[in-house]
């Protein structure tokens, strides 16, 4: 008999759950009673420059934020830059074998050090004046600083001269950085979702192809449309046909990994055949799908035979940058020709699902200017994902002034 239970919500549950969670049941949550209807967060949030500042000082500069790939980074040598809300880094990977992250500016004068990947560097040196870093982010060169052809290095302590090292962490073939001073484990964060998808063997996951979307729109709508299916009737009648919304369900592993999951996910044939499927471990078909939303600009899904992830980039309160990156099981399912009908058609259904999302996200955004909605509200029953959302952003970021909650009649 299965430990699992739907409740009223919609929320999958596991009968007697107290702690972790683990791969095939999900932490039960309170009764939505207890939830208001009144959004926690005020339109304010959204609309706001000032807000999305605050949010990149109290928020986005102490958490983990999706710098890059691994694939990039992968042999000693390899270094690659990035910019991680607005703020110019690189990461490398060692002689040592480390992977390292570092902010991309020289300490003499500033200057940005690398601007693309590079491959086989021992060292890293600064194109203004040559002062050159080792990969672990000592300074070992300045020739001239002390004279003609004098390599004497500047008369201060090495150690804050040297480059100026961020907490990096590497996950599937994801790349994260931390600004934060002492933060949080990574590892410990990412955990339950890595238990929950145990019996996905991913290590041969191959990287695909891309896509771009520009929302005018707050990077949070796009998180909360994520986190629901309340619209999925509605927004998504083509995809409602083969994910249907009435399997769908809420999950929560933690505070920081919120989802949705659904019962029914089957791909479809194509000249009698379907894309390569993820090995299982537990040596079963799955047929499910899920995603999560990894806190706070990251989003994750795997589907029987690919993978994605997308990642959000705040421009600014009313302007968002999507990137939606595609993976397939091992070099066959990511680049064989006799696959390419099943990938085309993979993309096809994505992009239909983007595309209305896109469309509907912007009017959302654009309708939250109007004088006349004062206050967003969620369904106790559909949205606590959003909820609980929410109440994560205010935690971290708090209030742009006092909430409204005067209803227009």
């Amino acid at each position: 008999m299965s430990n699992e239970s739907v409740s009223a919500s919609g929320v999958h549950t596991a009968a007697g759950e107290t702690g972790g969670v683990g791969r095939s049941v999900v932490a039960a949550e309170a009764d939505p009673s207890d939830m208001t209807e009144f959004a926690v967060l005020p339109k304010d949030a959204y609309t706001s420059d000032e807000y999305l500042a605050t949010e990149n000082r109290r928020l986005f500069s102490v958490a983990w934020m999706f710098a890059g790939f691994v694939r990039d980074v992968a042999e000693p040598g390899d270094v690659a830059p990035a910019m991680v809300q607005g703020v110019p880094i690189f990461v490398a990977r060692g002689e040592d074998g480390k992977l390292r992250a570092f902010h991309n500016v020289c300490s003499h004068r500033g200057s940005q050090l690398v601007c693309e990947n590079q491959r086989e560097r021992k060292t890293v040196v600064c194109p203004y004046h040559a002062w050159t870093y080792d990969l672990a982010g000592n300074l070992t060169w300045t020739k001239h600083f002390a004279g003609v052809n004098a390599t004497d290095l500047p008369d201060r302590q090495q150690t804050k001269l040297g480059l100026k090292e961020i907490a990096v962490a590497q996950w599937l073939d994801f790349v994260f950085v931390n600004f934060s001073a002492m933060p949080e484990s990574f590892t410990q964060a990412i955990a339950p979702l890595e238990e929950r998808w145990a019996d996905y063997d991913l290590s041969s996951m191959t990287y695909g192809t891309s896509l771009r979307y520009d929302f005018d729109a707050n990077w949070k709508l796009i998180v909360e449309n994520f986190l629901e299916s309340y619209h999925v009737p509605f927004i998504h009648k083509t995809l409602n046909t083969y994910s249907p919304f009435s399997e769908r369900y809420q999950i929560k592993l933690s505070d920081r990994l919120m989802g949705i999951g659904t019962g029914r996910y089957e791909p479809e044939l194509i000249n009698g055949t379907q894309l390569p499927r993820w090995p299982m471990r537990d040596g079963q078909k799955s047929v499910k799908a899920e995603y999560f939303s990894v806190y706070p600009t990251f989003l994750i899904g795997v589907m029987p035979d690919h993978l994605f992830a997308w990642v959000l980039e705040p421009v600014s309160a009313g302007k968002t940058i999507e990137h939606l990156h595609f993976y397939f099981v091992g070099e066959e399912g990511a680049h064989g020709e006799e696959f390419e009908p099943h990938r085309a058609q993979t993309l096809e259904n994505w992009k239909q699902v983007n595309d209305e999302d896109w469309d509907i996200i912007q009017r959302m955004h654009a309708g939250m200017r109007s004088p006349a909605f004062p206050h967003p509200l969620l369904s106790r029953q559909m949205e606590r994902n959003i909820n609980d959302f929410q109440t994560l952003i205010r935690t971290h970021v708090g209030l742009p002034g006092a909430a409204k909650t005067t209803l227009v009649s």
